[in-house]
C-alpha cells in the first residue's frame, strides 16, 4: 500500500526522552522539545551527525519516505534497552499530519506529548525531574501500568490494515 486514507483523530504513539537539565531531548539527534507539541523537520545537522547515511540532501516535507527524518514514535509502549549517560523517560504522544508507518512503529509530521511515566526505580533526581517536566508541559505523570489507559483518551493506534509488511512503510496524510 502506497498511500492510506485521512484519519479523524490524532494517532496514538509511544516513545522516549532523554532527560538533559530538566527538559526532554530526542534519544538520537540532538533535538530539544521545547514545548508541549513538536513539528518535524530535516535539519541539515543530521545528516552531517549521521554521515549522510539515510538522509536525503534536499530540502523536504518531514517524514519523508525515502529519508530519516520525522518525530519518532512506537505503536506499543514497553520498556526499550537504553545506554549511556542519560536519564531517560518515556511517555505516550498524539501524532497527527503526514505519517510514516512502519511496522514497529511510524515518524509523523506533528507529536504532542500527553504523559509522561513516572520512574519505576528509586532514582529521585529522575522522579523530580520527570514531576517538573510535566509540570513545565502541564501533562500527567503516570505508573507504567496506566500508560495505555492515557493513550486511549488520547486518541487510536493506526489500525492494523494501515500498517506495511515487514521492512516496508506505508504514508498516509492524518
Amino acid at each position: 500500500m502506497t498511500a492510506a486514507p485521512d484519519l479523524l483523530g490524532p494517532v496514538v504513539g509511544f516513545r522516549a526522552w532523554r532527560i538533559v537539565d530538566r527538559r526532554l531531548l530526542s534519544p538520537h539527534i540532538p533535538v530539544r522539545w521545547e514545548g508541549r507539541t513538536m513539528h518535524a523537520a530535516c535539519y541539515p545537522a543530521n545528516r552531517r551527525l549521521t554521515f549522510g547515511r539515510g538522509w536525503l540532501s534536499a530540502p523536504h516535507a518531514s517524514p519523508h519516505p525515502e529519508c530519516k527524518c520525522g518525530i519518532y514514535a512506537y505503536h506499543r509502549p514497553g520498556v526499550r534497552s537504553w545506554f549511556g549517560e542519560f536519564d531517560w523517560v518515556e511517555g505516550v504522544v498524539g501524532c497527527w499530519g503526514r505519517l510514516e508507518a512502519h511496522t514497529d512503529g511510524l515518524r509523523a509530521e506533528q507529536a504532542r506529548v500527553e504523559g509522561l511515566v513516572a520512574p519505576g526505580d528509586g532514582d529521585a533526581s529522575r522522579r523530580v525531574a520527570v514531576q517538573v517536566i510535566a509540570a513545565r508541559l502541564q501533562v500527567p505523570v503516570v505508573a507504567r501500568g496506566e500508560l495505555e489507559d492515557l493513550a486511549t483518551q488520547v486518541g487510536a493506534p493506526l489500525p492494523p490494515a494501515l500498517l506495511p509488511q515487514s521492512g516496508v512503510s506505508c504514508r498516509t496524510d492524518h
